[in-house]
């Protein structure tokens, strides 16, 4: 398997295909609306509460009709005048509700308290949890531009919401792999039931975007969910949906394949050298790091009181770790460069998460590195909507 940049022309030549129609909530920057447009398809509207991910979304996107704010005070009539549909007419409905209270970082249970690395998904920024709901789960975050969502463990159930209002004829959601862990698993099969509630055949797999295109580990917990008239249209049922999930790649490719080619600019580099070498951590821990290894390695290893634990040096001979939205120029956590005393630039965060070499990213340095970490990699997410319009929606809309 092999890695071939592109730039967002590409990008809006795929989309010009129109196979296909989406509405996709907690679009975030847009990674996952790329990921359609790559598979021929016309993102109609999006949804998205953080600003400056909206400003990133419309940088990129300008002539996607936007849907700013908490999708709780929209409703699924908003979403189709937006997109200028009918209710059972739109293709796709995608979305990525934050449930970050069930991250592999966060805490699988319910006591979730003040954390600042819960979240290896969702489309929030840097957040404190505390509270939780009458029932155990859900959790109040706060934004770092100021705004509060309450009980964000209810947004999948918003997100639902809409799609009962909508009735798209699939829905397509991507969650943290802890979602499917422990005491989190009374969320996930409550999620489940509800997908059939509202008339829906439902299947969810968690895939490694690694196997799908991406010199990444990052894991994901993926529903794919049919309409019920459509699953029995084109032969579908509960026990045969696992077949709409794209085949995984046997080959990874290793961070140096992605990186061929790749343009840096020297002030960049010269200011994340500064910020990184400059910080406890890089003292501490960073610096007694064996460069350029043979594998991904982990801080908690060397420093001596096993802090650090979020800190990974990259190997060029292997898919990266899991790329966060922590990863800010002097912090503990993220990921750095496999030679160099520094955190990764920007572009060669792009290609680590397959965005266009050319995509834009607003705001500051450390806003453009997080909204990289909390993209969905467009390329997974091509192949799965390839995969869900080649067996289901090229079938029923023929």
């Amino acid at each position: 398997m092999a890695y071939y940049p592109y730039k967002l022309q590409d990008v809006h030549d795929a989309s010009a295909q129109e196979k296909f129609t989406v509405i996709s909530t907690f679009s975030g920057g847009g990674g996952s609306s790329t990921g359609y447009k790559l598979a021929g398809g016309k993102v109609l509207c999006v949804n998205e509460f953080v600003e400056e991910a909206v400003n990133t979304y419309r940088e990129n996107y300008l002539d996607t009709p936007i849907l700013p704010g908490d999708i709780k005070a929209l409703t699924g009539q908003d979403f189709l005048d937006a997109a200028g549909v009918g209710v059972g007419e739109i293709d796709i409905l995608d979305g990525s509700p934050p449930c970050s209270a069930f991250s592999v970082a966060g805490k699988l249970s319910h006591n979730v308290h003040e954390e600042e690395r819960v979240d290896l998904y969702g489309n929030v920024t840097m957040e404190k949890i505390s509270g939780k709901h009458s029932d155990g789960w859900g959790q109040t975050k706060n934004y770092s531009d100021g705004k509060t969502v309450e009980n964000i463990e209810d947004l999948f159930f918003e997100f639902l919401r809409v799609a009962e209002e909508i009735k798209p004829k699939v829905i397509i959601a991507e969650n943290v792999k802890g979602l499917t862990i422990g005491e989190a698993k009374t969320m996930y099969n409550k999620i489940l039931k509800t997908f059939e509630k509202i008339g829906y055949e439902v299947c969810a797999q968690v895939l490694d975007s690694r196997y799908y295109g991406v010199s990444q580990t990052r894991t994901r917990v993926i529903f794919i969910a049919v309409r019920e008239d459509v699953a029995e249209a084109v032969g579908l049922n509960f026990m045969t949906l696992s077949s709409i999930f794209p085949e995984p790649s046997r080959e990874v490719i290793p961070v140096k394949d992605v990186m061929a080619g790749l343009e840096y600019d020297n002030e960049e580099v010269k200011y994340l050298t500064e910020k990184f070498t400059n910080t406890a951590y890089w003292k501490q821990t960073g610096s007694i790091m064996p460069v350029d290894p043979d594998k991904v390695l982990t801080g908690g290893d060397y420093h001596p009181k096993g802090h650090h634990f979020n800190l990974k040096r990259l190997s060029q001979y292997a898919p990266a770790p899991t790329i966060t939205a922590m990863g800010s120029a002097d912090t503990t956590a993220g990921a750095f460069h496999w030679i160099e005393p520094r955190k990764l630039t920007l572009g060669e965060l792009k290609r680590i998460m397959t965005l266009p070499d050319d995509f834009k990213l607003t705001g500051k340095w450390n806003q453009k590195a997080e909204r990289c970490g909390r993209m969905v990699p467009p390329l997974m997410m091509q192949k799965i909507a390839e995969s869900v319009y080649e067996k289901v929606l090229e079938k029923y809309n023929g």
